[in-house]
């Protein structure tokens, strides 16, 4: 997502969970570097807001930027690079590696061509903190691979990759063997209407049979005829808390072999964004593991939008399930998932073997 302050485009981890004080009313979207700098430079208050912070909330976010995880330390990773390669020469190039979710990591890199994918992989890890087994590298439709046929080490020169080009990171949350017999992946989603009004949070999956929109499940097409092995509840209401519950099952061993994705996604049926419902949470999960969270995704990140698509549930080789965050905010909901459809496509995912 993109910071106010630095208007550059960061990962979500990189911002501050939550509110920015036990009085705010928003999420904050400015990241961690940029609000430590503005409560070192100005009074302790919210950017945003002005509500005044207490000493305790400074310091807490102060700790927590001295101990973040996802600051990279660059000039180690080219050093170690330059120690294994000789020598290198002074021009550095950058190198733009763009997640699903159109954040983008700048690496700024000496000879890009004789880097290995392992050791891009290796800089990676060190910056998103990713494990190397998760790291899915695309460029132009083709997955970077470790190692060539021949068991040598491949470069990004082996692959056409030159300066300031682009490639796309899929990261691999889980892979669901078939041999596990999962029986079932359900979607479980609760919120609170807003403050005013009766409004409703729709939890829908869309999938895909290659490339084209299969089948849509939500509160209005919660069965189709025929197919007993996906199931939508409808909105089931909760009076009393003032909210409602949604939730989708999916026998994945069921699907048909055409059926290669399954979108999962957030959207708001009456108000203009997400933000205003009240505690919205969900969980994605595989009723024989019910305390593993397939999804780990903080709903407010997409308050300011109408809908966000989640993640991805992908067929991959060998009839493995991996799933993939996607974490995408974009326009369009149950009147008219347009928006959200285009959006999907423009991901390029359809014809990439994950």
């Amino acid at each position: 997502m993109k910071c106010e302050k630095c208007q550059l485009f960061k990962l979500t981890r990189e911002f501050p969970d939550g509110t920015i004080s036990s009085t705010c009313k928003h999420i904050t979207s400015w990241c961690l570097e940029c609000l430590v700098g503005y409560l070192k430079e100005v009074q302790h208050q919210c950017p945003t807001c002005k509500t005044e912070l207490s000493e305790q909330e400074v310091v807490k976010f102060n700790l927590f930027w001295e101990k973040a995880n996802f600051k990279i330390d660059l000039e180690s990773f080219l050093q170690t690079h330059a120690e294994h390669s000789g020598p290198t020469d002074e021009n550095f190039n950058n190198l733009y590696v763009v997640l699903l979710n159109g954040e983008i990591i700048t690496l700024s890199i000496s000879n890009i061509k004789t880097i290995k994918v392992k050791d891009l992989k290796g800089a990676l890890k060190d910056k998103i903190r990713v494990d190397i087994t998760q790291q899915m590298l695309i460029y132009n439709g083709i997955e970077l691979n470790n190692y060539r046929d021949d068991g040598t080490d491949n470069t990004l020169e082996n692959y056409g990759i030159n300066p300031n080009s682009y490639i796309q990171l899929v990261v691999v949350l889980y892979s669901i063997p078939k041999d596990q017999a999962l029986t079932n992946l359900i979607f479980d989603l609760h919120w609170k209407f807003p403050s005013s009004g009766h409004d409703f949070l729709d939890g829908t999956c869309m999938i895909f049979e290659g490339d084209k929109l299969w089948k849509t499940y939500d509160y209005l097409h919660s069965k189709y005829p025929r197919i007993r092995y996906i199931e939508h509840s409808g909105d089931l209401m909760d009076t009393d808390n003032a909210g409602a519950h949604h939730e989708i099952k999916a026998n994945l061993n069921e699907l048909p072999k055409s059926v290669g994705q399954l979108y999962f996604i957030l959207s708001s049926w009456r108000s203009p964004n997400i933000g205003l419902f009240k505690k919205p949470e969900f969980k994605l999960y595989d009723p024989a593991k019910p305390n593993v969270n397939l999804c780990d995704y903080t709903v407010q990140r997409a308050a300011d939008s109408q809908a966000v698509i989640l993640c991805l549930i992908n067929r991959s080789r060998n009839d493995m399930w991996k799933v993939i965050p996607v974490e995408e905010t974009t326009n369009g909901n149950a009147k008219d998932y347009s928006p959200i459809e285009e959006k999907i496509k423009s991901f390029g995912l359809f014809n990439t073997i994950l």
